[in-house]
C-alpha cells in the first residue's frame, strides 16, 4: 500500500507561469501569504479559471468561495490609488498541490455584470445567486438568479456600503429599569 505524499508546489514558478501564459491579462499578479493573488478583467475570467482547474502544475479542482467586495469607502478620498470600488472575489484550491488562488474580478459599479463560472464549478451556483442578491452583481450565463433569503420585492443590495437600514420609530421603553421601579409601578 502507497501513501500519498502531497508536496507544497513553490509558488513562485507557478506565478512565473501564470504571467507568461496570460500576460498583461493578469494584474497585481503577486504571493500574498504563501497564496496567488491576482486581478482580472471579467472577459478572461472563464478562460482563466478553466486554465487554473485544467493546467498541470495547477489543478485548482476545489472551488471554495465567490463573493462581492465593497470598496467604495475604502482609504481616504485623496489617496493616489484607491482598490476599484466593487469586484468579485473567488478563492480556488489544489489539493494535490497544495496551492491557493485568489480571483479579484473588478466590476463597474453602475452596472455590475462578470460572467458566470458555474460552467466550469458547479459549486459556484449557489455563491453566484447569493452575491447577486446581496450585492446586486449579474452574473451572465447562470441559469437562473433568484434570491435566496429577501422577498423578492425587496429593494436595494444590503451588502453595499451605500445601502442604508431603514428607520425605526423610536419610542420609550415599555419597561422599568430595575426591579424596584417596577415593584413600585414606576417605568
Amino acid at each position: 500500500m502507497s501513501a500519498l505524499v502531497q508536496q507544497r508546489v513553490d509558488h513562485e514558478p507557478a506565478r512565473a507561469h501564470l504571467q507568461e501564459q496570460f500576460g498583461n491579462r493578469l494584474s497585481n499578479l503577486r504571493l500574498n501569504y504563501g497564496q496567488l493573488d491576482l486581478t482580472v478583467q471579467p472577459h478572461d475570467l472563464v478562460e482563466l479559471v478553466t486554465y487554473l482547474r485544467d493546467a498541470s502544475g495547477f489543478h485548482l479542482r476545489y472551488f471554495t468561495f465567490l463573493s462581492g467586495v465593497d470598496r467604495s469607502e475604502f482609504g481616504p478620498a485623496d489617496a493616489e490609488e484607491k482598490p476599484h470600488p466593487l469586484e468579485v472575489l473567488i478563492h480556488l484550491y489544489s489539493p494535490d498541490n497544495r496551492l491557493h488562488a485568489n480571483i479579484h474580478v473588478p466590476v463597474d459599479p453602475a452596472a455590475p455584470k462578470c460572467p458566470s463560472i458555474s460552467k466550469v464549478f458547479a459549486g459556484a451556483l449557489w455563491a453566484e445567486r447569493e452575491t447577486h442578491e446581496m450585492f446586486g452583481i449579474d452574473f451572465e450565463g447562470h441559469p437562473g438568479l433568484t434570491n435566496l433569503y429577501l422577498p423578492e420585492d425587496f429593494e436595494g443590495r444590503p451588502l453595499l456600503k451605500s445601502f442604508k437600514l431603514p428607520s425605526r420609530m423610536v419610542k420609550d421603553w415599555p419597561g422599568a429599569k430595575d426591579p424596584e421601579e417596577a415593584a413600585s409601578g414606576g417605568r
